[in-house]
């Protein structure tokens, strides 16, 4: 089977698709956790629900990762100066820094928290904390590595989505469909 190299694959699509989902949900949340009040149920709600999408997020971009390794992504139009093909590569890389520091930094947050409560993903099973001593020592320095990365992670994907708008409205030059994802339009007979 041939395959498109002026496309990312069906995997790669959903993936960057599901990603972008999550992420904007879990900006979302911890927004309205850190400056919004709630009673303590609700607030105990999102809490969890921030805490197990983190890790789906971890998951689903840990698996982007090992795809990509393995799968090329379609080359930036050549009419694109030099400079800014750099940027955007560079742009991309810190792109998966990020989806990976700021769901990791949560992990560790979790795991060092004095609560020390279980990692409950939807009440499903509980995922493993990481080794870290739940007294509270480490509570703090993790919890501003993970608002930063928040931060950070936000900063890029708005810069991304700004970009994608770019190519897709002003350009015109094919970067933007290259992520859309792949419809089949059957032909009647």
């Amino acid at each position: 089977m041939k395959t498109d190299d002026t496309r990312y694959t069906r995997v790669a699509c959903l993936l960057h698709w599901l990603i972008a989902a999550l992420i904007l949900t879990q900006i979302t949340l911890g927004l309205v956790m850190d400056h919004l009040t709630f009673d303590d149920m609700l607030a105990f709600s999102l809490f969890q629900t921030h805490r197990a999408l983190g890790i789906v997020t971890l998951v689903l971009v840990l698996l982007r990762v090992i795809w990509r390794f393995g799968h090329n992504p379609p080359a930036l139009p050549n009419a694109l100066p030099p400079k800014v093909q750099k940027l955007a590569k560079s742009a991309h890389s810190l792109l998966y820094v990020g989806q990976l520091i700021s769901p990791l930094s949560g992990w560790a947050l979790a795991s060092a928290s004095s609560l020390a409560l279980p990692l409950s993903l939807f009440g499903l099973f509980d995922w493993p904390l990481l080794p870290f001593p739940s007294d509270g020592s480490l509570e703090a320095p993790f919890r501003a590595v993970h608002h930063w990365a928040g931060w950070f992670l936000a900063a890029l994907v708005a810069g991304h989505i700004g970009a994608a708008l770019w190519h897709g409205l002003f350009r015109k030059d094919g970067v933007f469909t290259q992520i859309l994802p792949h419809f089949r339009i059957r032909k009647s007979s």
